[in-house]
């Protein structure tokens, strides 16, 4: 414990839309946008997180928005190094000890190269020891699921890049399954669907804000309706368009099947015995596009089993990530340098 003590514990759940930091004893310190504004000319960082989410769709030429995680891994290195050194610095503020031991998340399927970008990032960011865990793993233990018994259980984590399910026994992953669509393909659906039949040019921020406001899965029982606010292709004037549910759910038909096929498919890899014990125990989604109405009812339905959404599918990996570290031992950490 001595040696323990003068570190703090940190869970990180790097995702393709936000970036959330936990902090052992003082709970979640950081949640912010994973985007960082650049100035073209030099390449120099001018805001990161929610700063530069603000901006989105509204910076001059000079500047450009960077989303360094696309998919669930790291797309651009430097940016992505620069992104967490903030971070991290912020989580580091008021620490009596600021070195980092630092639970990461990760996508199962992640390459063995995309896994070294993460620990040298986090190596660039000053972080004295990593261990990296499965997303799924995580979403499991942050949903408060009983992955220790010998006994099935089911999580589906859809994120804003990736969407990943697994089947989970005994602490550890059965089998599973991830696909590269998640919340941003639902966005790029609604902004195409809106340009095809209104002839609307509509941003990611106003696609995604349909999506929030009217998006579905199955029918609801009580009509939505918003306005869609963009540049008409056609006159090329500002112009507004009252979309209805159904028309958004039109619009988002090919993602959520893909979605809801990818949780069945892992569903289907899982062994006799485990599948009777989801039968009962159900399949828990997580993520934040797991917020999407309705679509709990829809892999129900498709599915056969009980469906539930975490009670706080935003943060379930990275409360996952901090309840797991707790138990964990100095050898468990992969360590930079000689630090100890």
């Amino acid at each position: 414990m001595g040696l323990l003590s003068r570190f703090c514990v940190a869970a990180l759940d790097l995702g393709t839309a936000n970036t959330l930091i936990y902090v052992q004893g003082r709970g979640l310190v950081l949640n912010q946008a994973s985007m960082v504004t650049l100035r073209e000319s030099n390449g120099s960082v001018e805001a990161v997180g929610q700063e530069a989410r603000s901006v989105v769709g509204r910076t001059p030429p000079s500047l450009r928005i960077a989303r360094p995680i696309l998919r669930g891994t790291i797309a651009d290195l430097s940016v992505c190094g620069s992104m967490l050194r903030h971070f991290i610095a912020k989580a580091r503020e008021n620490l009596l000890f600021p070195r980092l031991h630092m639970a990461v998340a990760v996508p199962g399927h992640s390459t063995a190269v995309e896994r070294l970008a993460v620990i040298e990032s986090l190596r660039d960011a000053d972080v004295t020891s990593i261990l990296l865990i499965d997303n799924v793993l995580a979403a499991a233990y942050g949903g408060s699921m009983d992955v220790d018994e010998p006994r099935g259980r089911m999580i589906a984590d859809f994120g804003a890049g990736v969407s990943e399910a697994a089947v989970l026994s005994l602490s550890g992953v059965v089998c599973s399954r991830s696909l590269a669509i998640g919340g941003d393909e639902m966005d790029a659906a609604i902004a195409d669907y809106m340009q095809n039949r209104y002839h609307l040019l509509i941003g990611d921020r106003m696609a995604e804000e349909i999506k929030i406001r009217v998006g579905s899965a199955l029918p609801l029982t009580e009509p939505l309706k918003t306005t869609a606010k963009g540049r008409c292709l056609i006159q090329g004037i500002p112009r507004d368009v009252i979309v209805e549910d159904g028309e958004i759910r039109e619009a988002l038909a090919g993602p959520v099947s893909h979605i809801v096929r990818l949780t069945r498919e892992t569903l289907e890899q899982a062994p006799p015995e485990l599948s009777a014990d989801i039968v009962e125990s159900g399949i828990v989604l997580t993520g934040g596009t797991a917020l999407l109405r309705n679509l709990d009812r829809r892999i129900e339905k498709e599915c056969g089993v009980p469906v539930m959404v975490d009670p706080n599918p935003l943060e379930s990996v990275v409360t996952g990530l901090a309840r797991m570290s707790k138990n964990l031992r100095r050898n468990h950490w992969r360590r930079f340098g000689n630090t100890v």
